[in-house]
């Protein structure tokens, strides 16, 4: 049914599309007595169509599709900035998030937080909402309707990191919970507040039968936004309150038999009375989404009621011929009865829920989420800014890769004449780095959560991504041996593995693991550097030795010796017999060397003197990392490989995650340092393309920077900053108030304690 349904969908908004092109700078609204009917950009239900070819896209591929759905959100690109009314919500969401969602198109992403910002100039802190309607007839009006358009503000949340958004649409929520319901699950269409108290004035059913009657669209609006806002935030009075008003429609007596409903369940002449399939389709796609919310009976009823409902819509009764209407898809839905407007017309919102809806359904049968996961939030306002930005670099490498289109998709950016050459080693780079750095945070596990959810969604990337790398038969199966590179980031790869033991390695099949075990074998081929690349041998043997129980053990000590005697004082090692300048300390040295010292010592070969002196050492080289951030999260331009970014902090977060931090530095304070670097880098104009693929840069894009042994893939070890975002909430590094970092203090003109070098018993 979904599929055949989807065929005629995509048919009719080709052809509504073609119609359009008489129609410059306008969106198709309905047709009504033969006629075609548009609506200017400005229009509540201009982002309607645009986010219908979307979904018609993403199901099909059609290149067509994709042309239509570019031109036709152009269309509404400047109601970003309208601040008049909330349906910017509607508008942009619809349109610019989903085509977000499925190009990854930077420029679509600035629209969609341009337009959350015009959206929350709406909000009253005073009533707790986002005023809907402006004008002389309401003090500060708040419909139904506008549950919706909180969807919007969450997205921004979860694309800045920013809470402010979140919080408002938490606000308005709870604002509309406590007073849009009657205590049977229905709402009323409109509450008029106070402005200047926030108290309820009245509440009306502006487009409803009667003030008390249950205006089918409206209840219709409250299951999707609650829903919506479940799946958001994870606060479960969201859905409590969605399962209520999911029960009350489902159980009502006056819900007919084909489950679309009458345009209000209280209107006059039932069961003749018109119905809204405008409301039958919002009501499918919601039901759908919130019986994966619940369980056991109910989520069946939910789903039954799903399915009903959308084979009832795209039977004859309601599904338009091919070629009717204009290439509307459903006939028969209401828009204002008491204005006598749009009344058993086709409207371009009731097709869009429909395709939406149809779309879920194919989601759910193919084991997918039946929404896309792409919240990236929490409560703790910096955690959520790490998980945007974790989030932002990610997702193009592990999305792709996952489906074996890494090398298909991402660009390679280098300096090196020898582009081929960097080709052949640039994915591997991109799968590892992200993989190291991730890897805590990931083996935190799935959970109900919306951090949970995101986390469970990478966990599946990942170990897909993976599986892809080592499959000879995969467009990505990845170069280890070709070249001298495939030992870095090998080692990047393994020490990820040993990270998340349980989520990653363990989750891979077992002709994955043997793949992958043959891969770091075949590694050995590769002659390290008389540097730190001896800890990159050391730790692809030490990764063998946990997941395959042998290893060569010569070379982690030889590669330990040379490191032991390269240590140049006050926590710092050379990087091979000199001292260098630069962040390799952070970047390969000090974790690595922490990490295969703990496990040759687990495995009865190590050096008890050698880590207890390393465990001081990476304490205190963490110290001095901290007071390398300025107030305005900056930090020394020195050294090799600036290209990482905020990478080069990989070992102040390393060493935060593992609870070593010296009593000079308070958890909090190394978050908030850590958070302005992450937040300034990552906000740099130029630092992602069109695409959302990280470009060569320290601050933006700045190919200058990147030496030849830089390219696109390279840059991803900027990852192993979120190493921290291991802890869970509740630890203190993420729970504790925010607190100033020792340069942000000392430029304040606060004092400080001295900074005391590190006294070993080799220094003595």
């Amino acid at each position: 049914m979904a599929d055949r349904a989807l065929e005629t969908a995509r048919g009719q908004a080709l052809l509504l599309y073609r119609e359009m092109g008489a129609y410059p700078d306008r969106l198709p609204r309905t047709a009504e007595k033969g006629k075609l009917k548009t609506t200017a950009s400005k229009g509540w239900v201009s982002g309607f169509f645009p986010g219908t070819l979307w979904y018609l896209y993403e199901n099909s591929g059609d290149s067509l599709l994709l042309e239509a759905a570019r031109n036709m959100t152009e269309r509404v690109r400047k109601e970003q900035y309208t601040t008049t009314n909330h349906d910017v919500g509607f508008v942009i969401n619809c349109s610019f998030g989903n085509g977000y969602r499925l190009t990854g198109d930077s420029s679509y992403r600035a629209v969609l937080v341009r337009a959350a910002r015009s959206l929350s100039t709406r909000f009253s802190p005073v009533v707790g909402c986002t005023r809907s309607w402006d004008g002389a007839r309401w003090n500060f009006s708040v419909i139904i309707d506008n549950m919706m358009n909180l969807e919007l503000l969450t997205v921004a949340s979860s694309l800045t990191g920013e809470n402010t958004f979140y919080d408002m649409a938490s606000s308005h929520a709870d604002r509309t919970m406590e007073n849009h319901f009657r205590p049977d699950g229905s709402s009323y269409h409109l509450v008029d507040y106070d402005s200047l108290s926030g108290r309820v004035v009245r509440r009306i059913t502006y487009q409803g039968a009667a003030d008390e009657s249950s205006w089918a669209r409206g209840q219709a609006w409250g299951l999707y936004g609650f829903t919506m806002m479940y799946r958001q935030t994870g606060k479960k009075a969201y859905l409590d309150q969605a399962v209520k008003i999911g029960n009350y429609i489902m159980n009502h007596p006056r819900l007919p038999k084909d489950k679309i409903p009458y345009w209000d369940f209280d209107a006059p002449g039932i069961p003749r009375a018109l119905r809204d399939v405008s409301a039958g389709a919002i009501m499918a796609s919601a039901y759908l989404e919130l019986s994966t919310f619940v369980e056991g009976e109910l989520s069946g009823k939910y789903l039954r009621l799903a399915e009903q409902m959308l084979s009832s819509l795209a039977s004859p009764a309601y599904m338009n011929r091919p070629g009717g209407d204009f290439g509307f898809i459903l006939r028969h839905s209401v828009g204002f009865m008491g204005k006598n407007s749009e009344v058993d017309v086709p409207l371009s919102y009731a097709d869009y829920y429909f395709v939406e809806a149809l779309t879920r359904l194919k989601r759910l049968a193919e084991g997918r989420p039946v929404v896309e996961i792409r919240t990236a939030w929490s409560e703790n306002p910096d955690r959520a800014r790490w998980l945007s930005v974790l989030d932002r670099v990610s997702r193009p490498v592990l999305e792709r890769m996952s489906r074996g289109e890494l090398k298909k998709c991402m660009p390679v950016e280098s300096s090196n004449r020898d582009l081929r050459g960097r080709c052949e080693v640039t994915h591997l780079e991109a799968l590892g780095r992200l993989v190291t750095g991730l890897a805590p945070w990931l083996e935190l596990g799935p959970d109900a959560t919306p951090e949970g959810r995101l986390r469970g969604l990478y966990i599946d990337w990942a170990v897909r991504s993976i599986r892809h790398a080592v499959d000879p038969s995969s467009p990505d199966y990845l170069n280890f041996t070709r070249n001298r590179q495939p030992l870095v980031d090998a080692a990047f790869l393994a020490h990820g593995l040993l990270r998340a033991r349980t989520q990653l390695w363990d989750r891979l099949d077992r002709q994955t693991q043997e793949r992958l075990i043959a891969e770091l074998k075949a590694t050995r081929t590769i002659r390290p550097a008389e540097n730190n690349w001896l800890l990159f041998s050391a730790m692809v043997e030490t990764a063998l030795k946990e997941f395959a129980g042998e290893w060569e053990y010569e070379r982690i000590r030889y590669a330990l010796d040379r490191h032991r005697s390269w240590y140049k004082g006050d926590g710092w090692y050379g990087d091979g017999p000199e001292f260098h300048l630069d962040f390799y300390n952070s970047f390969v040295i000090q974790p690595m060397l922490t990490t295969v010292l703990e496990i040759a010592g687990k495995n009865g070969a190590g050096d008890e003197a050698f880590l207890r002196d390393q465990l001081r050492r990476y304490a205190r080289y963490a110290e001095q990392q901290e007071r390398m951030i300025s107030p305005e999260g900056t930090y020394p331009v020195l050294g090799r490989s600036l290209a990482y970014r905020f990478g080069a902090f990989y070992a102040l977060s390393d060493v935060s995650y593992r609870h070593m931090l010296p009593g000079t530095l308070k958890p909090a304070q190394v978050r908030c340092a850590l958070t302005s670097v992450i937040a300034r880098q990552s906000e740099a104009p130029g630092t992602f393309d069109a695409q959302g693929w990280m470009r060569v840069g320290l601050c933006g894009h700045q190919p200058g920077v990147g030496e030849t042994y830089i390219s696109t893939g390279s840059l991803y070890l900027c990852s192993a900053v979120f190493v921290a975002l291991g802890l869970p909430v509740s630890d203190p590094f993420w729970s504790d108030p925010e607190a100033d970092w020792t340069a942000l203090k000392v430029w304040k003109g606060e004092d400080i304690r001295c900074d005391k070098a590190l006294k070993t018993p080799k220094d003595r």
